[in-house]
């Protein structure tokens, strides 16, 4: 512990002051919630580039609420730990949280006093608990900031009462996000009782590599709790109807940066708590990352909603960047590193120009839309950054992050698992290449009613996370070297993690990442992609919908029930593996 360690609640404390003074600051005026939650990230943002300087060069610092350090390592005390990896999420959170609260002026800042301090008290309190996901050192602590995330998405998600679509949206999200987090709850207690440890760091002590049947029950249900917030198939019934639901800049909240709480929680856990040889975890990952990305991008081409088109592909990258963890090696979990990045970054660009295409236009259905490059220019370029960004083409950021997830596969002789991760990837482009053609080229009879113009908080957003995609693509070495190297050197640094969050002083090396831009096999594998997902697109367009789509989206019929089955099957089905392994 240090004195700037000491710092790190902090990051925390403004968000969730912020959260508290918006009701009140509402009644003073009707936008100052909303300049106060800006406010209170970038004193967030300042906190954290204190100590990330020490952080990135390998230095992990640690800090326990009320000074209750841990007594000949065993910890009673509540830790903050600032791992690199933990720290690429955090300032991710407050930089892209503070561009969404500026593109919030512009296409909600016409709502009451009320409704504005509501949603800025709502708003820092998820971005205050994807902070603490990614600063916490406790199991237990852990759970309390899901809980937090869950309470502020609900509200969200239901935040115009008046539509029917967002109050149903609210409760299914309510439903499953109840069952994952019993099963979290479950785990906690169940790893409490083997062991007397919530912190991460005894934890991984007591666990040793020698796992006991509650060991791995416990470590199913966390992974399947934590796959439900990410959205990883069977546990992603309620992404899409919460994205569609929610206002423009909540659906990229969430795709863009909540369900990334699951992929942290589950890659702390994997492989910084249980260790990645202790179990057949990795594999069990392998399956689900891959069936996410395949499943997922799928149903995002067979979507006609814009914003059910862009949830579906979340559930696709969360897919392949669960993939580039479960490969263990150093290039594949930088590669998923790196993505968790560009993933905020591409798709909260996209679902902000979904978002100001309906909020101008008042139009969600592709089928309707039409010809908006002409009328829409500005939006038409930030959608094809953010498209071309997760199509994987240089020099976007997105080709980076995929091409070292790839490289993780090839070091750990994996060939199966690549086709099927570029068999995703080109399905992944074809429902993009749809979106584009659908609602920016193709000829539309009828003009629009317009509804608004595009503000300057919205083209702010725009240009500000377009400019970061080509910046985190164009520079791949220098982020590779300063801050995606150090994160995936403390991911598989259990043993560092596991000292810093137990007080003691350590260090995380950071691994050289080889990567060369223009591979041969990355390039082959980037346009067999294009072209194949141009044709599948065209095909897909002129003909009938083949049979199994039909069948996944009538698997996909909105019922809670059905999604309540589906990811209590998936809990059983994971424990199961785990356990027979």
């Amino acid at each position: 512990m240090t004195a700037q360690a000491a710092l790190l609640p902090l990051a925390v404390v403004f968000p969730v002051i912020g959260a508290v003074a918006a009701p009140l600051l509402a009644r003073v005026s009707r936008r100052l919630p909303v300049y106060a939650a800006i406010v209170a990230l970038v004193a967030s943002a300042v906190v954290l580039l204190t100590l990330a300087r020490q952080v990135f060069s390998g230095r992990l610092l640690s800090h326990f609420m009320g000074n209750w350090t841990p007594v000949r390592n065993h910890a009673l005390g509540i830790a903050f730990v600032a791992d690199p990896f933990g720290m690429v999420f955090a300032l991710v959170s407050v930089f892209i949280g503070a561009l969404l609260l500026v593109y919030t002026l512009s296409e909600l800042g016409g709502l009451g006093a009320r409704e504005l301090g509501g949603y800025a008290a709502l708003f820092q309190l998820l971005l205050a608990a994807l902070i603490g996901v990614a600063l916490t050192g406790d199991l237990f602590n852990l759970f309390v900031w899901f809980e937090v995330a869950a309470l502020s998405s609900y509200g969200l998600t239901g935040f115009f009462l008046e539509r029917p679509i967002a109050l149903e949206a609210s409760f299914k999200l309510l439903v499953l996000t109840t069952i994952a987090g019993f099963s979290i709850f479950i785990a906690t207690g169940l790893l409490y009782a083997q062991h007397g440890a919530l912190n991460f760091g005894e934890l991984h002590a007591a666990l040793g590599g020698r796992l006991r049947t509650a060991d791995v029950v416990a470590l199913g249900l966390l992974i399947a709790g934590y796959a439900t917030k990410a959205g990883l198939v069977p546990f992603h019934g309620w992404l899409a109807d919460a994205h569609t639901a929610a206002p423009g800049p909540v659906s990229a909240l969430f795709s863009g940066l909540m369900v990334n709480l699951g992929i942290v929680a589950i890659a702390r856990l994997t492989l910084q708590v249980y260790g990645p040889s202790t179990s057949p975890i990795l594999g069990v990952l392998m399956v689900v990352g891959l069936v996410s990305a395949v499943l997922g991008a799928v149903l995002a081409l067979a979507q006609d909603d814009l914003k059910r088109l862009l949830a579906y592909d979340t559930v696709s990258q969360m897919g392949a960047l669960v993939v580039g963890l479960a490969t263990g090696s150093g290039a594949g979990v930088a590669g998923a590193a790196y993505h968790l990045l560009n993933h905020a970054l591409f798709k909260s660009l996209l679902f902000l120009c979904a978002g100001a295409i309906v909020h101008r236009t008042g139009v969600n259905l592709l089928s309707e839309m039409g010809r908006l490059a002409k009328h829409m220019p500005g939006v038409a370029a930030a959608f094809v950054v953010g498209a071309v960004s997760i199509a994987g083409l240089p020099p976007l950021n997105g080709y980076v992050s995929l091409s070292l997830i790839h490289q993780g596969l090839a070091e750990t002789h994996q060939t199966v698992p690549y086709v099927v991760l570029v068999v995703a990837q080109l399905i992944t482009v074809a429902a993009l290449a749809k979106a584009g053609w659908l609602a920016f080229v193709r000829r539309r009879p009828d003009d629009y009613k317009w509804r608004a113009r595009l503000r300057p908080g919205m083209a702010a957003g725009l240009t500000g996370l377009g400019v970061c995609c080509v910046a985190f693509g164009a520079l791949p070495r220098l982020v590779l070297d300063r801050v995606i190297g150090p994160a995936a050197g403390a991911l598989l640094d259990a043993g560092a993690y596991s000292r810093a969050a137990l007080g003691q002083a350590a260090r995380s090396t950071s691994p050289h990442i080889p990567f060369t831009y223009f591979a041969g096999t990355e390039i082959a594998a980037t346009g067999l992609s294009i072209l194949l997902g141009g044709l599948l697109v065209t095909g897909y367009l002129r003909s009938r919908e083949p049979l199994p789509v039909r069948l996944l989206r009538s698997a996909h019929n909105g019922s809670v029930n059905d999604y309540a089955a589906y990811a209590v099957a998936g809990t059983v089905l994971v424990v199961t593996l785990l356990a027979l392994a």
